[in-house]
């Protein structure tokens, strides 16, 4: 049972959760070797987000012709049949949930989305299938070299829209044009060297005062956005023939000035899963230097190598190694690692940020040392005392390993969860954070013990009395009321509105072929066995990776009326584990 506690704890750092039968595959095989297998694993060619997309975008436009005729989709009364977010949303469900192979670069996506960050809280909500096409960058990027991701996370139209570096021109006095700096600051700030330079332990550095040294200053902003001057949509693409915009526009390069206003140089107007491209008489080929030096561009080069070497200097700073490395210690494992597992980590991270490497040693460095990288700052206070590794479950992260983890399905084979009903109740999905700086603050504390045990909790930020409350309800109504998240298959039914799948939860659950189900049914026997004892430890090694739970006998008590009814039983369970700290709070 130690090795299966293990593996547990294991899989619920590396993947977006497992059923009973992976963990005890990984189990049998052995972390390590699952590990390397993961790593070396390739992506298939024709399993992306921006196909599936895609796919189920002219599903729905299919029907929608089919049902309404021409009108439904070429804007003749109604908006144009744009790809809407739901459509990523469906496609990013349906590949978690259906897929069972590639669990390990599932899971590193995900926590490379929430540093990368772009959402649909902006108008790329306009453009699911760009949306589709930029998760592909992370999830094929997931175990390459960091300087190629970001590289290509610069020139993605996505990106250039949401850090409005898209349209970007060089200076020019005459039209008062300077280049917009917004993505020059995010990419050092959020994306690479961070505010304040770092130690390889990923402790901050001080001057003489004992004050924090920042990395950059304007000045490095403004030189740094010259380089990203130029930049423009590859072409144009639109979906509503009939509008203003004749469909013999569609695929014409975009020109800064080739007379067409530039509102509709940007999302819905553009082709947004081609990588950006430079008209270099709009960019700034002048000499730059930044950062102390560290970045010097010579000039009179095109944009594509200044960009080139700007990324490869940014990711070989010696600030990048911790700044990324602690981040993903913090989405994988811990919220608190010492100063030795960011330098170990930091050291697999070379002059181009070896992902592959940097995964194995996040994933790994607990193993090998289950005391040393639980040394807080808090411990320097209190003598030789630690704390248990730990770090609070975003409520996604609940969500993937809960469905993941009794392997939901439903009879039409199309997992297309909409994903409203999650975003609404506990504040996070993929891809739709509130802003750049992602769902929750790296640096968040809570009053109370944990600040002031110097320690951090990020994902307390979206615990909040409102949000803890609305899990509590939202895992009830799961349990008890079979009202698992609302999948669509059906165009929807308001009159006016024909451009998009149905959406109403309620009325989707009516869909007999589309509810989820969750696979009970080995906890079914053993409840109709009265092995309650051994139905509790089955179900929270999955979720807890620990048997013979402290909370047992108030889980046992609390379906000992209902003890006769194995249905009710194993709901209780369910309901009990899922909203208990054991299952919320993830362990190292």
């Amino acid at each position: 049972m130690d090795n299966l506690n293990r593996t547990s704890r294991f899989l619920m750092q590396a993947t977006l959760g497992v059923n009973h039968a992976t963990l005890k595959q990984v189990a049998d095989t052995g972390i390590e070797p699952w590990l390397e297998q993961q790593l070396d694993s390739r992506v298939k060619s024709n399993n992306t987000f921006e196909a599936a997309t895609r796919s189920i975008w002219q599903h729905f436009r299919t029907r929608l012709k089919s049902a309404h005729g021409e009108s439904a989709i070429n804007g003749e009364g109604n908006n144009p049949a744009l790809a809407y977010k739901w459509y990523f949303h469906m496609a990013w469900w349906d590949h978690t949930l259906s897929s069972h192979s590639d669990l390990l670069r599932q899971r590193v996506a995900q926590a490379l989305s929430e540093i990368l960050v772009i959402s649909d809280n902006s108008s790329l909500e306009l453009d699911a299938v760009g949306m589709g096409s930029y998760y592909d960058l992370l999830y094929n990027h997931a175990f390459g070299d960091y300087a190629d991701l970001l590289h290509d996370v610069s020139l993605h139209p996505c990106m250039g829209v949401y850090l409005s570096h898209m349209n970007n021109r060089k200076v020019d006095p005459a039209q008062h044009i300077h280049p917009d700096e917004n993505y020059a600051r995010e990419v050092m700030q959020l994306f690479s060297i961070g505010l304040y330079e770092l130690n390889p332990d990923g402790r901050r550095k001080t001057d003489r005062q004992g004050n924090a040294i920042p990395t950059y200053d304007n000045t490095d902003i403004k030189e740094l956005a010259r380089v990203f001057t130029g930049l423009k949509a590859h072409s144009y693409q639109y979906e509503w023939p009939t509008s203003f915009w004749s469909s013999s526009y569609n695929g014409y390069k975009v020109g800064f000035e080739d007379g067409i206003d530039k509102t509709y140089k940007t999302v819905p107007f553009v082709n947004m899963t081609k990588p950006m491209v430079i008209d270099e008489d709009y960019h700034d080929r002048g000499p730059k230097r930044l950062l102390n030096g560290h970045i010097q561009l010579p000039g009179k080069q095109s944009g594509k190598q200044e960009i080139r070497a700007t990324i490869e200097a940014l990711v070989s700073h010696p600030n990048t190694a911790p700044f990324i490395a602690r981040h993903l210690i913090n989405q994988l494992v811990t919220s608190n690692p010492s100063a030795a597992y960011v330098r170990a980590v930091a050291a697999k991270f070379g002059r181009r940020g070896n992902l592959k490497a940097v995964v194995r040693e996040v994933l790994t460095y607990p193993l090998r040392n289950p005391v040393s990288h639980v040394e807080f700052s808090a411990a320097r206070h209190e003598g030789r005392q630690t704390v248990q590794s730990q770090k609070l479950k975003s409520p996604l992260l609940r969500v993937t390993q809960l469905l993941r983890g009794f392997s939901a399905s439903n009879k039409s084979g199309r997992l297309w969860l909409i994903g409203d009903d999650i975003q609404e109740m506990l504040q996070q999905h993929p891809l739709s954070s509130p802003t750049v700086f992602n769902f929750y603050k790296p640096d968040f504390v809570p009053h109370g013990p944990l600040e002031r045990r110097d320690l951090v909790a990020p994902e307390f930020e979206l615990l909040t009395s409102a949000t803890a409350i609305a899990y509590v309800n939202f895992m009830y109504y799961w349990f008890f009321g079979d009202g698992y998240p609302a999948v669509s298959t059906q165009i929807n039914a308001t009159p006016g509105i024909l451009n998009v799948p149905e959406l109403d939860p309620d009325r989707l659950q009516k869909t007999s072929r589309d509810r989820i189900h969750l696979d009970f049914s080995h906890e079914l026997q053993l409840a109709s066995a009265g092995k309650h004892d051994e139905l509790i430890d089955h179900m929270s090694l999955r979720l807890t990776g620990q048997t013979d739970l402290a909370i047992k006998p108030r889980i046992k008590a609390a379906f000992e009326r209902y003890k006769d009814t194995p249905i009710w039983v194993v709901q209780t369970v369910a309901f009990m584990l899922a909203i208990s700290p054991e299952f919320t709070v993830q362990e190292a």
